[in-house]
């Protein structure tokens, strides 16, 4: 499938958020597909990791990681926003949206944690919760996991991307989500990586599939799919605001591990 198919129905800003352990270089690929349809596209490091990895430090918590994207937001003075939070970018996304719900006009989780109001990412992350306290640095840094744990089968990519992934501050996993309890009436998209074994994202795959506010889908990849399959990315990311219906969607777009 060839992104010049993708038909879109009026430019859009997105606000790319990435993961634990990962920055802004993570949406490369992605970010570089959405611009060549027209549309405006941000991809930050959130403090203390990626290209800021030089400001970690102990205090750094989901708060801190609000303030980045709403601050961004508020002073490049964007509205109508996509929101796109990737794993534990979804964290982020929800406290943003709480934050300042009159300028986001649509929201997607893309293998990504949406919490409950109070709930923390390690609430929800099964035994890797567990390792992120077993594995945290006396400085309050968590190290990487390996990628093979997150469905990435790929032995270059895991070497590409290994050596480019930095500590992830703990309070980040433990800190509670100010989530709203009602969401605002935007549209709200979840992707779930279809190929990652043992996936902690299938809990809110399901939770949202019914639910008539939510649009679901599932991407043939592992968890790194904007990495390995950057044009199926692009085509969810895009289609839900675009002319084509739910209906006429493949809700399972090939791809790549």
């Amino acid at each position: 499938m060839a992104v010049a198919n993708i038909p879109v129905k009026r430019p859009r800003t997105y606000v790319l958020i990435h993961g634990a352990w990962h920055g802004g270089w993570v949406w490369k690929d992605m970010a570089t597909e959405l611009r060549y349809l027209g549309h405006e596209v941000y991809a930050p490091s959130l403090t203390g990791l990626g290209d800021r990895a030089h400001l970690a430090h102990k205090g750094i918590t989901l708060d801190t990681h609000t303030d980045d994207i709403v601050n961004l937001i508020r002073m490049e003075q964007l509205s109508d926003v996509v929101l796109v939070g990737w794993s534990y970018g979804g964290m982020v996304v929800s406290n943003v949206l709480a934050r300042i719900p009159e300028l986001i006009g649509a929201v997607m989780y893309f293998d990504a944690f949406v919490p409950e109001p109070g709930q923390c990412l390690a609430d929800y992350a099964g035994e890797k919760g567990r390792l992120f306290r077993e594995r945290v640095w006396p400085d309050q840094q968590v190290p990487p996991l390996p990628l093979k744990g997150f469905g990435v089968t790929d032995d270059t990519v895991c070497e590409r991307v290994q050596s480019r992934l930095v500590c992830q501050p703990l309070q980040t996993f433990l800190q509670p989500s100010k989530a709203l309890v009602n969401q605002p009436a935007i549209p709200h998209s979840y992707v779930m990586a279809a190929a990652y074994e043992g996936t902690p994202f299938r809990q809110f795959y399901d939770k949202f599939k019914p639910h008539p506010q939510w649009s679901v889908h599932t991407l043939n990849t592992g968890h790194l799919a904007m990495l390995t399959d950057p044009v199926g990315t692009t085509f969810i990311s895009t289609s839900e605001l675009s002319s084509i219906s739910r209906e006429k969607f493949s809700i399972d777009v090939p791809g790549g591990q």
